[in-house]
């Protein structure tokens, strides 16, 4: 004797748990999750031909750093050399706290202070605390 499974699709119980599409809700809270899991960096840049330094914020390093390279962005700062090393990166929590670290740097007006920054990165962890 064969037992055979049915499902009624018009029938509220017929279909085995789990098979049944998720809700807009919960599909919702997934793209969520994964938006809040993507990381985004705080990074600084710096040429050693023009001597600067340049700050910014993405959530793919290793793609912003080849658009600088190549000059994807006409209208940037970073178009005037083609030799951006990666001084520093820092992982955030947010979009919001990368662009928080990035306006405070460039605010600071100094290259002192991003010695500091790239010499004790915790510094940026203390300016988040205190924000």
């Amino acid at each position: 004797m064969v037992e055979q499974w049915t499902e009624n699709p018009c029938v509220p119980g017929s279909i085995p748990g789990g098979t049944t599409l998720k809700t807009r809700t919960e599909m919702f809270g997934f793209f969520y999750f994964l938006y809040c899991m993507n990381p985004h960096f705080l990074y600084i840049i710096f040429s050693k031909t023009i001597n600067r330094f340049y700050i910014g914020e993405t959530n793919n390093l290793k793609n912003r750093i080849i658009q600088h390279q190549e000059h994807y962005f006409k209208s940037n700062f970073s178009k005037a050399a083609t030799d951006w090393v990666v001084v520093l990166s820092k992982v955030c929590n947010s979009k919001e706290d990368a662009l928080f670290l990035e306006k405070f740097i460039k605010r600071m007006k100094s290259k002192k202070f991003i010695f500091k920054i790239i010499e004790s990165p915790e510094i940026l962890d203390d300016i988040l605390n205190s924000k």
